[in-house]
């Protein structure tokens, strides 16, 4: 137990408090996957799996290359998938099934945990110790940071490679190796192939590693451009390895990773090109409420003292680069991707705003946000106690409040599941509420064990048992003479779902119309 007592008292509430907040996360899984249509890439990746455990190597690189452009995601994903395939063999444990779909729930919660401690060691470069922790209680608080961990998406994994990205590079801020450097590109390629939502990801890196090669220590008047310029290209080599790598692998399957990003690029509209600006801060208020406003502002603030640090950045040349300035060099960087992204949307009508896009942003919002909270402390130590406090109380409300209301929320596949529809021919009819062109219905989740048997008769009418996008407008459901067994608010009255494509007239719509999920038995003939 020395390791423990080494530790601190503030560093073991820090780790109970991980332990606690694990725990109560695990509590979420069990049902919500397979909500989001992208969760269907998952099972091809399984599908993938199978066949290389079959021997077929040529079909599990064609599974893993018809993802969208996330040709890492389904290599990533063999290793919840082989924890499936553990209980298929060992307990016939069905992997369409919500039981055996924990497993990739819990993997999702595990890298949230590894996100938390990365934050830390990146937060701590800058912060010192007590003001490290309030930020990574602050993020881990946020319905942002928590929403996306019952779905089989793939954005906290990518956002896991770019972090860990960023910590291996901020940490060698005195020599830079160029075996270090050409990791930190991998790791930077790994997670664009993962989520190409991302592409903000490497270019931060890039820039933030030609800025730290800059003002190293190492660099003195005598040193060339050239000399300057050699972890970039070591960077810039690792990051073109992973991509040439995953372009080899689609060619082995006949197609192109290349032509399948050029393409995805193309689709990134499914939103409102009106919101470029505005997204953010409609999101952390409709999302986040007063915390994510409180939040916005002192990110704000903090940003502002950043730009004071300018000057002090650029005359350190040969002096090396860290703290204070480091920091507001890696905030800058960050403003500015999410400036140009901006700018693409609102007036490029190129790319789109997300939930999932904002979530790349949010752990440097509340970097910028902790920076003003401890300029505050240093103005006027007597207010320490009462940030650093109030703050914890207000982030453990806050994912109070969020856990209240996502324990909450029901999917209708989830339900259906519960009903006992294990089965296409046990459902006579699907219709929605909805009125829009493409919407896609829901498959219907298998039986629990792989071999148990399901009805054949239909017996079920289903309402909006569909992903509800796009909206166009909302019509009543007819009268049915069936006898109703299930009837559920829409998951997508969830707020922060609605931010994951929709427009604002279709939030309003989500918001105000009282869209519901139900079932109906139809008697037997």
């Amino acid at each position: 137990m020395r390791w423990w007592q080494q530790l601190g008292r503030l560093r073991q509430l820090a780790v109970l408090a991980g332990v606690a907040l694990t725990l109560l996360r695990l509590s979420f899984i069990g049902t919500g996957t397979m909500a989001f249509v992208d969760e269907r890439r998952y099972i091809t990746a399984m599908l993938g799996l199978r066949a290389l455990g079959e021997g077929h190597g040529r079909d599990f690189l064609q599974a893993i290359n018809s993802l969208g452009a996330r040709p890492g995601d389904g290599l990533w994903r063999v290793l919840p998938g082989l924890g499936q395939a553990f209980l298929l063999i060992f307990f016939k444990l069905n992997p369409n099934a919500p039981p055996s779909l924990e497993v990739p729930q819990a993997f999702n919660v595990f890298i949230l945990g590894l996100n938390a401690l990365l934050l830390y060691k990146v937060y701590r470069l800058f912060l010192p110790l007590g003001f490290a922790l309030l930020g990574v209680a602050l993020y881990s608080s946020l319905v942002n940071t928590n929403v996306y961990l019952r779905h089989i998406l793939p954005y906290d994994h990518a956002l896991f490679f770019f972090l860990l990205a960023l910590w291996l590079l901020l940490s060698q801020t005195k020599r830079f190796a160029s075996r270090r450097q050409w990791l930190v590109g991998g790791l930077a390629g790994f997670s664009y192939a993962l989520y190409p939502g991302y592409f903000m990801g490497p270019l931060v890196l890039l820039a933030l590693g030609w800025l730290l090669a800059t003002y190293s220590k190492q660099q003195t008047a005598q040193t060339t451009q050239l000399a300057r310029l050699k972890p970039v290209a070591a960077h810039f080599t690792g990051l073109a390895t992973v991509l040439v790598l995953f372009e080899g692998l689609a060619r082995l399957s006949g197609t192109s990773y290349l032509a399948s990003s050029r393409y995805i690029a193309t689709t990134i509209t499914q939103g409102s090109f009106a919101e470029g600006f505005s997204f953010t801060g409609a999101y952390f208020w409709r999302v986040e409420g007063g915390v994510g406003v409180g939040l916005l502002v002192l990110a704000g603030l903090g940003l502002g003292l950043s730009v004071g640090q300018v000057r002090g950045l650029f005359a350190r040349r040969g002096a090396g680069l860290s703290g204070r300035p480091l920091a507001a060099g890696l905030l800058l960087l960050v403003f500015g991707a999410w400036l140009g992204y901006a700018v693409a949307v609102q007036f490029g009508q190129k790319l789109v705003f997300y939930g999932r896009i904002v979530h790349f942003f949010v752990p440097f919002i509340v970097l910028s946000a902790v920076v003003a909270l401890r300029y505050a402390v240093e103005l006027w130590q007597p207010v320490r106690v009462i940030i650093m406090w109030g703050s914890v109380i207000v982030a453990i409300g806050h994912f109070g409040a969020f856990s209240l209301a996502y324990r909450a929320v029901r999917y209708p596949g989830d339900v259906a599941y519960a009903q006992g529809i294990n089965d296409a021919r046990q459902i006579e009819s699907i219709e929605t509420t909805g009125c829009g062109r493409g919407l896609i219905n829901y498959r219907v989740f298998g039986p629990r064990l792989r071999n148990q048997p399901t009805a054949g008769q239909p017996r079920y009418q289903l309402v909006n048992f569909a992903y509800l996008y796009p909206l166009r407008c909302y019509r009543a459901p007819r009268l049915r003479a069936g006898r109703l067994v299930a009837s559920v608010p829409y998951f997508m009255k969830y707020t922060p779902y609605q931010f994951e494509g929709h427009d604002a007239k279709e939030r309003l719509m989500l918001q105000n119309q009282p869209y519901v999920f139900q079932i109906f038995a139809v008697d037997s003939k």
